[in-house]
């Protein structure tokens, strides 16, 4: 018990350390609507989504930033998947199907009202799984939000997610 006390004490310094400035912005950013929240993502998703990008964690097989913003969960990344090749992805696990389901319907709801005119949608269900995908055109990035199995027994349950361009 007594080791999560220096952790305690490092998270309640750190947060202390946010400046006014920091704070104000993610005040500003928490009180974004999702609309505002999509609407900013797929503007940036030419510019690789700058200004939109947290801190930055390398490997050797990808670059990914967190993201200032979180449309489910509160994990999103923005990742480069190649040269100039970028996306946005969230996830959020879930013990049962009925959890991950309403999230699912939740952002596809906001997805269709924010997006507008124009897009295609499309939606693809089998027994564990529910994708649900908007596309524009061939310069716009397309949306996809999928429900399915995730790997852990805890949460086997998941939803994502993920704004980019599909390759052809």
């Amino acid at each position: 018990m007594k080791a999560i006390y220096p952790a305690l004490a490092a998270v309640i310094l750190l947060a202390g350390c946010a400046s006014p400035a920091q704070k104000q912005q993610q005040t500003y950013v928490d009180n974004l609507s999702s609309c505002d929240k999509i609407q900013a993502l797929m503007s940036a998703y030419d510019n690789q989504f700058d200004g939109l990008k947290m801190a930055r964690t390398q490997s050797k097989f990808i670059d990914s930033w967190q993201a200032r913003y979180h449309l489910v969960g509160d994990s999103c990344q923005i990742s480069a998947l190649h040269e100039r090749t970028y996306a946005y992805s969230c996830q959020q696990t879930y013990a049962d199907k009925d959890g991950a389901l309403t999230i699912h319907q939740k952002a596809s709801d906001f997805t269709r009202q924010c997006l507008g005119e124009g897009w295609y949608e499309q939606q693809k269900e089998s027994e564990n799984s529910l994708r649900t995908t908007f596309v524009k055109d061939d310069e716009t990035p397309s949306v996809s939000i999928h429900t399915g199995k995730s790997l852990s027994r805890k949460t086997p349950w998941m939803t994502s997610y993920d704004i980019g361009k599909v390759k052809k």
